[in-house]
């Protein structure tokens, strides 16, 4: 990867270059300057031209955006299969819903718990809209057993249930208060137990870690909607704009 600051230099050097016009910095007959001269040259344009720098970072941040942008894109292009098609993963809404979206949430993530009924309430006011769940732990022990519970709960057809009250609750998770929990919730504890640490469980938390690795998901909630990876809860407003922008291309 290359480091930011020499491309922001080799940015700010063009610009330099650029500004100094027809009259360049190294004549047809001078002597070639040291790289001491050329940063001396920079460092005092910029002191007098501070602006120049914001606008060689602003177009280094443009152009990684527009990168990562169209990273997403083929990523999501080369893996709809396991985004859209698992069957291992939990679908809300409408099952044909026009637009899909994908979110990787851990249940231990205070932004996922809290867009959890922005979520909800999106799937209410939009037929169209179908939300397909995909357990990414990544914050400590607690967030696997319960990724392994919210699994196994499944093999049960208890997983809206469990799911829910997995996001209501203010305590560690354990394996003591998942099983707990899905007890409350009317599931087999003994099953649940069993089927947390099932081979099927790991498989299917693998398959989510490796798809998120693919898309560059590092972060809870991660949504994807159309072509378009996001990071960080959305509003409600913000939400619906995409939904709304999604269905207006079917």
């Amino acid at each position: 990867m290359r480091n930011p600051r020499l491309v922001a230099f080799a940015l700010v050097l063009g610009i330099v270059a650029s500004t100094l016009g027809a009259r360049p910095v190294v004549g047809a007959d001078e002597p070639k300057l040291t790289q001491q001269e050329i940063e001396k040259i920079v460092h005092d344009y910029l002191l007098r031209e501070p602006e120049v720098l914001a606008e060689a970072l602003r177009s280094l941040q443009q152009r990684q955006s527009s990168a990562a942008a169209q990273r997403a894109k083929q990523a999501i292009r080369d893996h709809q299969q396991a985004l859209l098609s698992d069957q291992g993963s939990p679908v809300e809404g409408n099952a044909q819903g026009k637009v899909t979206i994908v979110e990787f949430f851990d249940y231990r993530c205070v932004h996922c718990r809290r867009v959890a009924s922005t979520i909800d309430n999106l799937m209410r006011s939009n037929a169209s809209v179908r939300v397909i769940y995909k357990n990414f732990p990544v914050l400590g022990e607690p967030s696997v057993l319960a990724a392994r519970a919210a699994v196994a709960a499944q093999q049960q057809g208890g997983w809206p249930k469990l799911h829910r009250a997995m996001l209501a609750y203010e305590g560690d998770f354990t394996t003591e208060t998942l099983l707990a929990l899905g007890t409350s919730v009317g599931l087999d504890s003994g099953k649940l137990k069993t089927d947390m640490m099932s081979p099927a469980t790991d498989k299917a938390l693998q398959a989510n870690l490796t798809l998120a690795a693919a898309l560059g998901v590092d972060v809870t909630p991660t949504f994807v909607i159309g072509e378009r990876v996001i990071r960080g809860a959305l509003s409600a407003e913000a939400f619906q704009a995409l939904v709304d922008e999604e269905a207006g291309k079917r």
